[in-house]
């Protein structure tokens, strides 16, 4: 079962390279939300910057990035760890899960529909 602070390894919407998606909300009508941690880059949004140990799976400095947030059913991740496409990691600490929930609020570059599946998610 899939619960708020899960993280795993799924591949990006393009389907080239896997980041630690972290679950931002309690599964709701079998979907939750996620956030993407990727590698700090000279453009990234540094909104939520996170540092080698603030979780296992980070071993430097990276970020979460916004705007790839999305909304997933909860089977295809599921069926993306039972398949091997996906790998289940840690949970996060709950202060790295407070960080993640608040960004996706106040950044700029989350979209509508995220922000909005997060709000009814959470009751906000």
């Amino acid at each position: 079962m899939i619960k708020c602070g899960d993280t795993f390894l799924l591949e990006d919407e393009d389907g080239y390279n896997q980041h630690l998606c972290i679950v931002v909300t309690p599964p709701t009508e079998d979907k939750v939300a996620v956030v993407s941690v990727t590698t700090r880059r000279s453009r990234s949004e540094i909104l939520v910057v996170l540092k080698a140990g603030d979780h296992p799976s980070i071993d430097h400095e990276s970020v979460i990035a916004y705007t790839y947030s999305r909304v997933v059913e909860t089977e295809y991740i599921e069926n993306a760890v039972k398949n091997r496409d996906a790998a289940r990691r840690d949970s996060v600490s709950p202060q790295l899960l407070d960080r993640a929930q608040k960004g996706l609020l106040e950044s700029e570059f989350t979209p509508y529909g995220v922000l909005d599946f997060y709000k009814k998610a959470t009751k906000i």
